[in-house]
């Protein structure tokens, strides 16, 4: 391994904390620059799940804005990251993470921890990783 792709899995591996750590500060505006400007989330539950796909920077945008926003805690623990490919200007990988959110029904919070298998797509656009695509697929679920 060049010392050049232990650079790179080390952004990699930080633009996917970064992800989490936007999305529980709720700053989904700058979420969502760590996408291509024609990014394209997809997510499903489970893994024989409907995919249903949003693509684009401002509809992705949206969709943080309705998930993450409202919440009144919001809380997302990654684990392990493995790339399965990898060139000096794309990779792919998956990586792991627990989602929890907070939200308050009937004056009663209400706890979901969402445990998440992320496969994505990543791109290095003038010395910079984005994410060029994610799957989102939704494990299981527990509520409390």
């Amino acid at each position: 391994m060049t010392i050049q792709e232990m650079q790179d899995r080390i952004e990699i591996r930080e633009l996917t904390d970064m992800f989490a750590n936007l999305a529980d500060t709720r700053e989904v505006d700058k979420q969502v620059q760590l996408f291509l400007p024609e990014g394209k989330l997809e997510f499903q539950r489970g893994f024989d799940g409907e995919i249903n796909e949003i693509v684009g920077r401002e509809a992705l945008l949206a969709a943080f804005t309705r998930t993450v926003c409202p919440a009144k805690y919001v809380y997302h623990l990654n684990g392990q990251q493995t790339l399965t490919s990898y060139s000096e200007n794309e990779a792919e990988g998956t990586a792991y993470c627990q989602a929890t959110l907070v939200n308050t029904v009937d004056g009663k919070d209400i706890t979901t921890a969402n445990y998440v298998r992320y496969t994505d797509h990543y791109v290095k656009v003038d010395g910079k990783w984005y994410i060029k695509k994610r799957r989102t697929t939704f494990l299981f679920s527990e509520t409390h």
